[in-house]
């Protein structure tokens, strides 16, 4: 483990931390929209199952209705945010050891 003496080390750390914290917090959203997702349409492909209808139907079916978009949408954000802030973590940790480093 690094350790960082001088303030300006330990300030660069501290916020990649953080920001490698809430990378992880929007990987846990995201993932929990794709649960969502398969969910429904496991609920979804069930219920055709039961009419004698295919699972390819229940999946077309599933893929126009409002759960699977926000599913989608929502995981697309969320991923797409987890993604910014762990380049902004992988700065700040540059940033600490360039700092260590000088």
């Amino acid at each position: 483990m690094q350790t960082f003496t001088n303030e300006a080390e330990q300030a660069a750390y501290n916020l990649a931390e953080a920001l490698a914290e809430k990378a992880m917090s929007f990987m846990r959203n995201a993932e929990e929209a794709a649960k969502s997702f398969q969910g429904g349409r496991v609920a979804m492909r069930r219920q055709f199952k039961a009419r004698g209808l295919s699972e390819a139907e229940a999946d077309i079916r599933f893929a126009g209705t409002v759960q699977a978009s926000r599913a989608i949408a929502e995981n697309s954000f969320c991923m797409s945010q987890a993604s910014m802030y762990n380049t902004a973590a992988a700065t700040q940790y540059a940033k600490a050891l360039y700092l260590k480093n000088r």
